[in-house]
């Protein structure tokens, strides 16, 4: 008798998506629900863009801010951004920072916060019931809108700063994209990835903090998204509370374009057991151009998990190193494509020469079919899981709003990497990355170059 279910306990079939598991037989992958974000859109009076999704499910808001306030806004002295955006917590002219601090925790509520080269980033997540939301907002917007800027607190986070600079500087992997960084973009705002300088950061007063704040952090400055248990009425009540409370008029710098700069190479010694190795090429599309899904394919084929490319090539077959990646970094005025990986120092200039083989042979040939329907795949079910949470789908559809990605991104990507086929991926490669323009960085310690082992398999 062929009965299908008489042996319950026989493996999958070979499948790298199944992976073996007994639980995944019977579920066909290429079946996802449709994504339906159901967002709304508006802006507020004082020029507020904001973005809304109604959760149900339990009884949370998440409120994120993002001013085009990053360190690309200094225009004046280098710092000026971070140190302006480290103070907002450091006390308001309401509330000390202990107090504030104090009464979030005793709310429940949770305030994170990120500065980055173009945006700064607050986020609150609160229960959503008035008695505990209302106060909680309160303090987040005193936080935001009101900060003290005392000359005390400035002082600290100068020396906060400056030994968090000096902490990026020795650690590898971030020397190494500050080393690419500062060449690629050299003369434009991009090429201080640090965001600041000893100089400016000893230089800043309170003063130039308090004209900073007044500029950048005002209403027409600013993108909100609302997610979670509120009605649109609630929401479209927080979203005008926090940007009637904001300075008024202003809108950040629009940055030239980034000229692509000369391919090179940079070895940066430093002590330590391994070495941090980058090759970065320029990328230029923007982030909302429509061959820029083509790149996140091909970052997916190429490096972005343990069955990619070249994670097969240096640790499964060669045993060289923990793991290697590729990133998309699509910034408004310029992009790069970067692989990063750490190796024995004596393996660098191979494993170099070995990346950039399989590059071009990625350029040249670009991925297979089902390369493409793996990748589909990996990156559905990574967007599904990120609408499925309240936090995480207020933090994705911020990075849209950056990415000036059109209102029904969410609703129809899915569908439209799906339509690529491995040709259009080949094509766009082609046109986008030039390897002559390539900048390989390492980091680590001085040693004499080996050829690379033998395979394992």
């Amino acid at each position: 008798m062929n009965d299908s279910n008489s042996n319950p306990q026989q493996p999958a079939a070979d499948n790298p998506v199944h992976g073996g598991l007994v639980s995944a037989q019977g579920v066909d992958l290429d079946l996802f629900e449709p994504i339906d974000t159901q967002m709304q859109e508006w802006t507020t009076d004082s020029g507020t863009g904001v973005k809304f999704v109604e959760a149900r499910g339990l009884p949370i808001v998440d409120i994120v801010l993002r001013f085009k306030a990053g360190t690309t806004q200094d225009t004046v002295l280098p710092g000026l951004a971070s140190l302006a955006f480290y103070m907002l917590d450091e006390g308001s002219q309401q509330h000390t920072a202990t107090q504030q601090a104090e009464q979030l925790e005793r709310l429940g509520a949770v305030m994170e916060k990120q500065i980055r080269l173009e945006h700064a980033t607050l986020s609150l997540r609160s229960l959503s019931t008035e008695a505990l939301l209302d106060p909680a907002l309160a303090l987040f917007i005193d936080l935001v809108a009101r900060p003290a800027f005392t000359a005390d607190a400035l002082a600290k986070i100068k020396s906060q700063l400056l030994r968090h600079n000096a902490s990026r500087e020795h650690h590898p992997r971030l020397r190494a994209r500050s080393e690419a960084f500062r060449h690629m973009f050299s003369g434009h705002q991009y090429g201080n990835p640090l965001g600041s300088t000893q100089q400016g950061i000893d230089q800043a007063t309170p003063e130039d903090l308090r004209r900073f704040h007044q500029r950048a952090y005002c209403a027409s400055n600013l993108d909100i998204v609302v997610v979670g248990d509120l009605s649109l009425a609630q929401a479209q009540a927080v979203s005008q509370r926090i940007s009637q409370a904001l300075p008024q008029g202003w809108s950040a710098i629009e940055l030239p374009a980034a000229t692509p700069a000369a391919g090179t190479t940079f070895n940066v010694e430093q002590p330590g057991a391994s070495s941090a190795v980058l090759i970065a090429l320029p990328m230029g599309v923007p982030a909302n151009h429509p061959e820029y899904p083509a790149m996140v394919l091909a970052n997916e084929v190429l490096g972005s998990g343990i069955a990619s490319r070249l994670m097969n090539e240096l640790r499964h077959r060669r045993g060289l190193t923990y793991g290697i990646y590729t990133r998309v970094n699509a910034l408004s005025a310029g992009g790069l494509f970067s692989v990063e990986w750490d190796i024995a120092p004596e393996y660098v200039e191979g494993s170099n020469v070995l990346v950039e083989t399989l590059l071009r042979e990625f350029i040249d040939q670009g991925p297979t079919q089902a390369e493409l329907q793996m990748a589909c795949k990996q990156l559905a079910g990574q967007l599904l899981r990120e609408v499925a949470q309240n936090k995480n789908l207020a933090a994705l559809l911020t990075h849209l709003t950056y990415q000036r990605q059109p209102a029904n991104y969410l609703d129809t990507c899915i569908d439209r990497l799906a339509m690529l086929t491995p040709a259009d991926v080949r094509a766009v490669m082609q046109r986008r990355l030039d390897l002559s323009q390539a900048v390989r960085v390492s980091v680590g310690p001085h040693a004499e170059q080996q050829a690379l082992p033998a395979t394992d398999q």
